[in-house]
């Protein structure tokens, strides 16, 4: 994930104006996920803000902190006290996912963790000086841990000795399917808007104007959303990127598929007539209802 040390006055100001969530209120140790979006709504990316005592700390999509960096850079005005460091290359995230997650981090540490979501605190995990990051859960818990260069090995060895076990990018998505959690190039793109992602508790209907609001908030007001991200199950094995089809006509596309379970946007009108749906000739459906604000 891409990492940025964000300082300056206006530190919380500049991206609350520029993204869906509250976020210039933050204290130390709190933490909130906000998307940023063009001037018509459309998601750029998903970032998590976590705040410190002078500073904050951004996390990015994967890969994603130097074009995240270049595009708020453009909206800095000289009134604005407002800085970035990239912290590619000094540390590195390790996501720990499950039901146990919290207390086996709490174990290892030997703190009694309890992190509303996105919040986080410092602790030592191999000898290293860590922070724990309350994050989207999976598989029943999740927490991020940003770890110091060259101790990676040492926090991920402690986190096996403890019973963890490392996971490959094919456990990782289906996992994702399970939690609908979206991930940057697959569900989060330039294609759709956040509310059509299900990201409600990321965007603030009541803090004013943000870059894309007024796309956002006519959505909201009209109760009309184009489209909807959920979770399929298919007949076999689709790529991502497969057209989803109703009686003939396009329907949606799958995002990301795992065996025969996938995540794909379907229209909503499609959903809501339960119209059977259909991709490269296997029959699909959705798993759940679709999620409503």
């Amino acid at each position: 994930m891409g990492l940025i040390e964000v300082s300056g006055e206006s530190r919380l100001d500049l991206i609350n104006r520029m993204s869906t969530n509250l976020v210039s209120l933050l204290k130390p140790g709190e933490g909130a996920a906000t998307v940023l979006t063009t001037d018509v709504g459309r998601i750029i990316d998903r970032v998590i803000l976590y705040a410190g005592e002078s500073t904050a700390l951004m996390m990015t999509g994967e890969n994603n902190g130097d074009n995240i960096g270049r595009y708020l850079m453009r909206f800095v005005f000289f009134n604005d006290d407002f800085r970035l460091q990239p912290l590619d290359g000094q540390f590195s995230t390790l996501f720990v996912y499950g039901e146990d997650a919290v207390a086996k981090i709490s174990e290892i540490c030997g703190l009694e963790l309890d992190l509303p979501l996105h919040s986080w605190q410092a602790a030592t995990i191999g000898q290293a000086d860590v922070t724990v990051h309350a994050t989207d859960p999976l598989a029943g818990g999740g927490l991020m841990l940003k770890i110091p260069a060259g101790s990676e090995q040492a926090v991920q060895a402690a986190l096996e000795t403890a019973g963890g076990e490392a996971i490959d990018e094919g456990q990782f998505d289906a996992m994702r399917i399970e939690g609908k959690l979206p991930r940057l190039r697959h569900e989060l793109t330039g294609d759709f808007i956040p509310l059509e992602t299900g990201l409600w508790d990321d965007v603030s209907f009541t803090k004013g104007c943000y870059t894309g609001q007024e796309i956002i908030a006519r959505m909201d007001s009209r109760g009309k959303i184009s489209k909807q991200l959920v979770q399929l199950e298919t007949e076999g094995p689709i790529p991502a990127g497969t057209a989803l089809t109703a009686g003939g006509k396009t329907a949606g596309t799958v995002t990301t598929s795992v065996g025969n379970k996938a995540l794909g946007y379907v229209k909503s009108t499609i959903l809501e007539q339960q119209i059977d749906l259909s991709a490269n000739g296997g029959a699909v459906r959705p798993i759940f209802e679709p999620q409503s604000k």
